[in-house]
């Protein structure tokens, strides 16, 4: 902790600490004002000790609004509401700034009833929407439009402003040579794409006062054809600190970018080496951010001096204590983020405010509250899933004697498995943290028991919390019991050994995972294809070949016209782009009819898979058919205990297979019930 929770200043902004919480969309807004919802939430993550939090994105004129829930920022109506915002965030000495975003071309008229405007007439691929090219008058509009957007700001008390100049919105959209094809004094040149962006800094502080601080953040690169490449990057930094920059937030990429920008998938501080870029050439204070999840990882990157200071967001949504927490030592009390972008950026394409996996406060700081029983219970909790595991934390936070039953070894049910593809480690930090805290809350766990109607009637509970899960579907096939046959559970457990040519039976989640889980396994680590690569052994093309696969043969069989239906919006293309690069071959539409074993001459056995796709009958041969065509609802032991005791509540998948989100929240609102 030698710099973590040193004082640094911005301009004239003193910070208590190096910690800044990212702007996000949050949700909870449609008309751009601020609500209580949204001050509850800031207020938590305030007190949790980050030294400034960055609010937004906010719009500084209606066109510029790129989804639904944006703050506002064009209007003096929305100053009164954001005063009361950062009051509640200035109470625990923590700095705030309003981050002005304007789409451009990523604004939508379904949001904005407005045509984009952008440098050039090219259209966002996802938006569709052919933009207005700004004229010049108009640009200075717009550059009006930012300065009267931080008076607002300012009146409002927020201690500074963060020009949004990355991610392929509209100031970047003038620095990028992707976007901007002008030949006026606003395109062409480096110089002269930098001067939207200069000329906005000059007037802001101009009019509103040179001590007023502005982070700018920035794409280190664009990650886009034709975009910004790190060296652009830092010599638009020159010109920018030269105008009045006090601050520099690096990020990378694009929205519209096909390289992964903030998924699990995603090396921890992949990106940290263009914060290091900045450093380097500017000498104001440089913001490293995404994929930093860890504040021991924060340590080192300020140890290393490769930033100044490091920009967490998501891993704020789901622990808002996570700076006090890592301070005082309190490490196995620390939920970590698993960035699977489920109940957060998810949530958000789905016109759905944010949430959390395993935070189920989130959006709810006030409306929940976990208070001490008067009368405590004695709650046997069935099921050692993510659900059960959450139901039994809250019941022992609120002083209730509880019991946790588990009929396997280890407790996490189906996320046991979940974390075991490449790519998706992170996941264990959900079964690791409820783990380490019913332990600390004293939870009396009962692992390799299964519990039944005898258990709980020598037990006497006063309540219980059924959360046995769900069972693995048996397809009703002929063939199904043949012994080259196995379920998807026991490759990922290790239990089964897969042979050469591969058969699986269902493409969604957890046939997409075990997929690349078996593509991987005989691949080239990537230590030793670095190596090679180094010593020219191996070229760039032979080491990504090298890694993304080994050497079986795969073929997943899926009834719907696509696989992967089981996975996030931001997450499905990432993992259908590593199903190719592993050589995982995929048919759709297709009814799965017999699984057969042939003789062999050398008396061995083949097994192989029939299936009918278009009208016709088709047989693929294979060592191994895995089963992986989902789950159904275990519900033998409710049908045993139902009506017999008189508080019983049934949460999570052996009601209804759903998500470990779903079954995390029932089992936190179950334990506030009890």
């Amino acid at each position: 902790m030698n710099k973590l929770f040193d004082t640094i200043n911005i301009g004239r902004m003193t910070l208590k600490n190096r910690i800044a919480m990212s702007a996000m969309d949050l949700g909870f807004t449609s008309d751009g004002t601020i609500n209580d919802q949204i001050i509850d939430f800031y207020r938590e993550r305030a007190k949790g000790g980050v030294g400034l939090i960055v609010v937004g994105g906010c719009y500084p004129e209606m066109n510029g609004k790129v989804w639904k829930s944006i703050i506002g920022l064009d209007r003096d109506e929305f100053i009164s509401g954001l005063k009361r915002l950062t009051d509640a965030i200035h109470l625990y000495d923590v700095r705030v700034a309003a981050q002005l975003l304007h789409g451009g071309r990523s604004a939508s008229s379904f949001f904005t009833k407005m045509q984009p405007v952008a440098p050039t007439k090219l259209t966002h691929r996802s938006i569709k929407q052919e933009p207005h090219a700004l004229t010049v008058p108009e640009i200075k509009t717009v550059i009006n439009n930012y300065v009267s957007a931080t008076m607002r700001a300012k009146e409002a008390g927020f201690d500074a402003v963060e020009l949004h100049g990355g991610m392929g919105y509209l100031i970047n959209q003038f620095l990028s040579e992707a976007t901007n094809k002008r030949d006026d004094a606003y395109g062409g040149s480096l110089e002269n794409r930098a001067r939207f962006a200069k000329e906005m800094i000059l007037a802001i502080k101009e009019t509103v006062g040179k001590d007023y601080p502005i982070i700018f953040r920035m794409s280190g690169d664009d990650f886009v054809e034709g975009g910004l490449r790190i060296q652009e990057s830092l010599e638009i930094a020159k010109i920018l600190e030269y105008a009045g920059v006090d601050a520099f937030n690096v990020s990378p990429g694009w929205h519209e970018s096909k390289i992964p920008i903030m998924l699990m998938a995603i090396p921890r501080m992949a990106y940290v080496f263009l914060s290091e870029k900045f450093k380097s050439q500017v000498k104001i204070p440089v913001i490293a951010s995404v994929r930093i999840n860890d504040l021991k990882l924060a340590e080192e990157i300020l140890e290393n001096e490769q930033a100044d200071m490091v920009s967490v967001g998501r891993p704020l949504i789901v622990d808002p204590e996570l700076p006090n927490k890592y301070k005082s030592g309190h490490l196995d009390d620390i939920r970590t983020c698993i960035a699977c972008n489920q109940g957060c950026f998810d949530s958000l394409l789905n016109f759905k405010p944010v949430s959390c996996t395993y935070n189920a406060m989130v959006g709810h700081e006030n409306e929940f509250k976990i208070i001490m029983t008067n009368s405590p219970k004695k709650v046997v909790v069935v099921g050692g899933g993510p659900g059960g595991m959450e139901a039994a934390r809250i019941l022992a936070l609120r002083g209730h004697r509880v019991t946790l039953y588990e009929r396997n070894r280890h407790l996490g049910g189906q996320l046991r498995y979940a974390f075991i593809p490449p790519g998706r480690e992170e996941i264990q930090n959900i079964i690791t943290y409820l783990e380490r805290q019913m332990v600390k809350l004293k939870v009396d766990i009962k692992t390799e028991i299964e519990a039944d109607l005898q258990t709980l009637q020598e037990e006497q509970p006063d309540a219980i919390v059924v959360a046995t899960g769900g069972n693995p579907i048996i397809p009703n096939l002929p063939g199904i019991q043949t012994k080259n046959v196995c379920f998807a559970s026991d490759v990922l457990d290790g239990s089964i050994s897969v042979g050469r040519d591969i058969i699986i039976i269902g493409g969604g989640t957890v046939g997409c995972e075990v997929a690349l889980h078996v593509a991987k396994k005989g691949a080239m680590r990537p230590d030793v294809a670095c190596f090679l690569l180094k010593h020219k052994v191996l070229n760039a093309n032979d080491v990504i070949e090298y890694t993304a696969k080994g050497n079986r043969n795969i073929t997943i069989l899926e009834m719907k016209r696509k696989i992967g239906g089981g996975f996030g919006i931001s997450t499905r293309w990432i993992i259908l782009n590593e199903i190719k690069d592993a050589g995982v071959r995929e048919i759709t539409e297709v009814k799965v009819k017999e699984i057969i074993s042939n003789p062999r001459k050398n008396g061995h056995e083949n097994t192989g898979v029939v299936y009918e796709k278009d009208g016709e009958d088709h047989f693929i041969k294979a060592d191994t058919v895995i089963i992986a065509v989902g789950y159904s609802p275990n519900n033998e032991f409710r049908k045993q205990i139902e009506d017999k005791f008189p508080e019983t509540y049934f949460i999570g998948d052996c009601v209804k297979v759903r998500t470990a989100l779903e079954a995390i929240h029932e089992g936190f609102e179950v334990a506030l019930k009890i």
